[in-house]
């Protein structure tokens, strides 16, 4: 093998490594958050080794921005909702469309999914990095819960009230995002399918356009 084409396989595996540890950060910090996530346990899945970390990323810090950017490029390239999207529905359907969207991790478990959870942990475990993250660039399921709340608003809402009540609404499915296991035990006993999944939803939305309806 010449050096060029080492070179190449040097590359290819460097990649393959880098990839792996980004699969696996997912995972794990959306079953335990990034407080909870250690860099040992998303070692051990990538099959790699910490130096892999800290080469590729810099460190947790850095790998966890990666996760987020993708979860962002996600967000977009699966169109999770839009404002157009809601513009169009009624103000209580577009709220009861985003409460739906944002509970799916629910009954799904793709990639999306895996992200919804992360930013769920984040909204109890709140972390330096995300809230860096968030203020350079609002993740689209933020702008579209503030993007609902102002249905509910009067027009001269002050910036405060809008901020109050966006948090409020996205609050509202983040718990049974980031608990889900925990609520499937006793003495919740929850058990969350599609049927289920829409009983949430329709309780949420009750509830919810009580909440903002006080406003």
């Amino acid at each position: 093998m010449n050096n060029l084409e080492q070179a190449r396989v040097t590359s290819r595996s460097t990649e393959t490594t880098r990839a792996a540890l980004v699969k696996a950060a997912t995972s794990v910090f959306a079953e335990y958050g990034f407080g909870g996530g250690s860099v040992r346990l998303i070692t051990q899945r990538a099959m790699a080794n910490q130096a892999a970390v800290n080469y590729h990323f810099g460190g947790k810090d850095g790998l966890y921005r990666e996760v987020l950017n993708a979860a962002t490029r996600a967000f977009e390239e699966n169109a999770f909702l839009d404002s157009e999207e809601l513009d169009a529905l009624s103000r209580e359907d577009a709220l009861r469309r985003y409460l739906h969207q944002f509970l799916l991790p629910l009954v799904k478990r793709d990639r999306v999914s895996r992200y919804l959870r992360i930013f769920a942990w984040e909204s109890v475990q709140p972390s330096d990095t995300f809230s860096a993250f968030i203020a350079q660039s609002p993740p689209r399921i933020f702008r579209l819960a503030e993007h609902v709340a102002l249905r509910f608003l009067p027009a001269d809402a002050s910036a405060e009230t809008v901020t109050f009540a966006t948090l409020w609404l996205a609050q509202q499915p983040m718990f049974f995002v980031r608990d889900a296991e925990r609520l499937a035990k006793p003495p919740f006993s929850l058990k969350f399918d599609e049927d289920a999944l829409e009983r949430l939803v329709d309780t949420l939305t009750a509830l919810s356009l009580q909440g903002l309806a006080g406003v």
